[in-house]
């Protein structure tokens, strides 16, 4: 794993002590998949380190949470397709995650998905990869899924 070692978190009531790991892929224009290290990514987004190489870029990410018991291969638990908007600095774009926020926010009862703030979320701030982009994803995330517990594409 790259960026950050595991947080360990241990479940309410359980023995078990869980990591979890959080890894960032962005895609380049190539549509080649790159890791951004999970540090690299916090100092731009607290504002501490820019990454002047995202500077006034918006760029498809896929953020990604891997978990796994001690001892054993991490599996993913979460995989989102994301836009991610830098400033000129290259900071995370602060007025762009909070319009994120926002939208998040207003579209949150919109069970069906047919409000404007929905639409506007997922045209502004998401993407859909193609299947060969999924499987590269998936790939590069746990070249091996049958190490950590199967799981299949259909």
């Amino acid at each position: 794993m790259s960026g950050t070692g595991p947080a360990f978190v241990r479940a309410k009531g359980q023995g078990a002590t869980m990591a979890v790991w959080r890894r960032y892929l962005v895609k380049e224009t190539t549509g080649r998949l790159v890791e951004l290290p999970a540090r690299l990514f916090d100092r731009a987004d607290d504002g501490t380190a820019p990454i002047p190489g995202f500077a006034g870029r918006c760029l498809d990410v896929v953020a990604a949470v891997l978990v796994g018991e001690r001892g054993t291969p991490p599996r993913i638990a979460e995989v989102a397709f994301t836009k991610l908007y830098f400033d000129q600095s290259g900071y995370v774009d602060a007025g762009m995650r909070d319009r994120m926020i926002r939208l998040m926010l207003q579209s949150g009862t919109d069970r069906e998905g047919r409000s404007d703030a929905h639409h506007a979320l997922e045209r502004e701030f998401g993407w859909t990869p193609a299947p060969a982009e999924l499987s590269a994803v998936l790939f590069q995330l746990d070249p091996d899924p049958t190490a950590g517990g199967a799981r299949t594409l259909h």
